[in-house]
């Protein structure tokens, strides 16, 4: 089977291991609501006559049930297969080092906004939801200045949902820039992005300044409110954490439109 290495954390990628990449993000894209075809394009960033595929084999062997607002995840078939997986995945989980790493920067965000979000899905009503028109958007910058050792981060961004949109998401080139090892997502809870990259095999972490990640935001009032709330985790070679990471990290409008 065709397959090429990544030359920075050596994770073989073949069609295999691709394919359970794509059915992963749909899944996780289908969980709490159901998602239409531009919406999953939209979330997925998968090409058009892939995600179209994917969407027929998932359909046919249950995994999701379609429906008039879009396609849903089947609850009945997503526990069985978790019961089956859960302990197996676990265990090889701890011992690989990348995977480790991943799980240390989304611990963060587990801790302090995952409850919260469960809650409120359960206690808010469901009401039809007409989207704003976007007016116009703008491109953030994330940076970090005079940081030592830096070698793994993440962040998360709160902003009004009501007033702005996150339409597209490039990672920096100061640390963690490339798949796997850049994070993002914006499906986690409303109004909140999440944000993270590392480094990967026993190296020392960057020092010094630059950028983390680039944002763009559509946003739909013309007076919105800027900058947004944020919480940050920096962690230098040795894993440990590098003390007021939010005093040397910076959201700047870099352009605006």
């Amino acid at each position: 089977m065709p397959q090429i290495t990544c030359p920075n954390c050596g994770m073989t990628i073949n069609l295999e291991n691709r394919k359970k990449i794509d059915v992963n993000l749909i899944k996780n894209a289908t969980k709490r609501q159901p998602r239409t075809f531009t919406e999953l394009l939209h979330i997925t960033r998968l090409p058009r006559k892939t995600l179209s595929s994917r969407l027929k084999e998932l359909c046919k062997n249950g995994t999701l049930i379609k429906k008039e607002r879009g396609y849903k995840i089947n609850a009945v078939s997503e526990f069985e297969n978790n019961g089956r997986n859960l302990a197996k995945g676990f265990s090889r989980a701890l011992h690989d080092k990348r995977i480790r790493t991943g799980l240390m920067l989304i611990a963060f965000l587990l801790c302090s906004s995952g409850s919260g979000y469960v809650l409120a899905t359960f206690l808010t009503p469901k009401e039809i939801y007409q989207k704003p028109v976007i007016l116009g958007n703008f491109t953030m910058a994330l940076e970090v200045s005079n940081v030592k050792d830096l070698y793994a981060w993440q962040i998360i961004i709160n902003f009004d949902s009501s007033e702005l949109e996150v339409m597209k998401i490039t990672p920096g080139s100061f640390v963690g820039d490339e798949y796997p090892l850049f994070l993002n997502a914006t499906d986690v809870g409303e109004g909140i992005l999440l944000l993270g990259g590392s480094l990967c095999g026993d190296v020392s972490g960057t020092n010094g300044d630059g950028r983390l990640a680039t944002v763009v935001f559509g946003y739909f009032v013309d007076q919105y409110n800027w900058p947004p709330r944020f919480e940050s985790q920096l962690l230098d070679s040795k894993g440990s954490l590098i003390s007021n990471s939010n005093s040397i990290l910076k959201l700047t409008i870099i352009e605006n439109s």
